[in-house]
């Protein structure tokens, strides 16, 4: 049982070890819809950028969740990206989606909306797929 028990603990090290962890395979480029103005909604436009050699599966979709932040109204926290790409002839995007994130700031200022951006990807290279979930900020600057 002992031994057991101490290969358990060198395995979950060996698993858990620096440098084993999967790199971020996609991120997100927020831009804004226009000038935003203070008390005025604006829209930012949360595109993605994806490293190369990797696909994102449109099944579940990509999943953006934000956090309430002072001073800005969200109309909504919750974000799905649609599953429909055109181009597409497998399950995986072509084109990566962008998701449309309506903001109203009280007062002129920079802002950062926190969330947890959630996704499914495959590697091209071995079929390896997981499933990603990152902290995200998304800035905002009102004028």
């Amino acid at each position: 049982m002992v031994k057991l028990f101490g290969f358990l603990v060198l395995l979950s090290q060996l698993v858990s070890a620096p440098g084993n962890e999967l790199p971020q395979v996609m991120s997100l480029n927020p831009k804004m819809v226009g000038a935003a103005k203070a008390g005025k909604k604006s829209d930012v436009a949360v595109s993605f950028s994806l490293l190369k050699g990797f696909v994102i599966n449109r099944n579940p979709p990509i999943s953006l969740k934000l956090s309430e932040t002072a001073g800005v109204n969200l109309e909504q926290t919750a974000f799905t990206s649609s599953p429909d790409d055109p181009k597409s002839k497998d399950e995986y995007y072509v084109d990566l989606p962008t998701i449309k994130v309506p903001v109203t700031a009280a007062k002129a200022g920079k802002y950062e909306i926190p969330g947890k951006l959630t996704y499914f990807f495959c590697s091209k290279a071995d079929g390896f797929c997981s499933r990603q979930v990152f902290d995200v900020k998304i800035p905002l600057d009102v004028q």
